[in-house]
């Protein structure tokens, strides 16, 4: 009698060559027992601690994500459109220096012209130019015209700028830049960090407006926002507001002094 053949084994399975998130193994800051409090406060700022690790961990992972996205929408340009697309947007940048509007318009509209199709970092700079020109019929043009109407996706940068010009008008246009900021969040999945929000609170320190203030600081706390090295220097022009800010967001102090030093 011959031998038996062998069951053949299955074949392995190759791993998907898939983007992914490189997630660490180092769950020491929200494994760790938390250490013996003697009060509720001590309860609370330990709690809000481990939220604040969780948050940043968020954070890091969106600004990876934007950073792939941008990388893609590199690769779709040939080399000449994109150091077109470059040398454009430095034009821009200048014209947002001087508060441009009609010139860095211009130059959008003859990116179009070359058969190069402008980023959002692209359409942020020449909105930028049309907010500090004070002119925001054309800064909501462009934006209308460049992420509503689907040529590109805005990050937050280019929502916190809208936002910014409409929060400059007499009185602040706050139901509009809100609306932006809400808007962007649903239809682009634009979630609002540290950078959105100490544009808001920049124009409450602005205009004195505690009460909206601590609604933006409890939003931001509600939504596991960390504060940066800037947020205080948004609000330091006000006590009150300032004092607020470091009550709900300040947990560590010292490190956000590290920063502004």
């Amino acid at each position: 009698p011959g031998t038996p053949a062998r069951a053949s084994s299955p074949p392995r399975r190759t791993p998907a060559l898939t983007p992914r998130l490189v997630r660490s193994n180092d769950t020491s800051t929200t494994s760790r027992a938390m250490p013996h409090a003697s009060s509720l406060a001590s309860r609370a700022r330990a709690s809000h601690t481990r939220l604040t690790f969780s948050a940043r961990r968020r954070h890091s992972a969106r600004s990876h994500s934007t950073r792939f996205a941008a990388a893609v929408t590199r690769a779709a340009y040939t080399a000449d459109q994109l150091t077109t697309l470059k040398q454009t947007t430095t034009k821009l940048r200048e014209c947002a220096k001087r508060g441009a509007a009609s010139s860095a318009v211009d130059l959008l509209v003859g990116l179009g012209a070359q058969g190069v199709t402008p980023d959002a970092t692209c359409a942020t700079a020449c909105i930028s130019a049309c907010v500090n020109g004070a002119n925001m019929e054309l800064a909501q043009k462009v934006y209308d015209e460049i992420f509503e109407k689907g040529v590109c996706v805005p990050d937050e940068v280019a929502v916190a700028e809208i936002a910014k010009g409409y929060l400059q008008l007499d009185p602040p246009g706050w139901g509009r830049a809100m609306q932006l900021v809400n808007g962007a969040r649903q239809k682009y999945g634009v979630e609002p960090s540290s950078v959105t929000y100490n544009v808001l609170l920049s124009t409450c320190a602005a205009t004195n407006d505690l009460m909206r203030a601590e609604e933006i600081v409890d939003r931001m706390v509600d939504e596991d926002v960390p504060a940066d090295g800037y947020t205080l220097k948004a609000v330091e022009k006000r006590r009150s507001i300032r004092a607020y800010v470091r009550k709900m967001l300040l947990v560590d102090k010292e490190e956000v002094w590290d920063d502004d030093e």
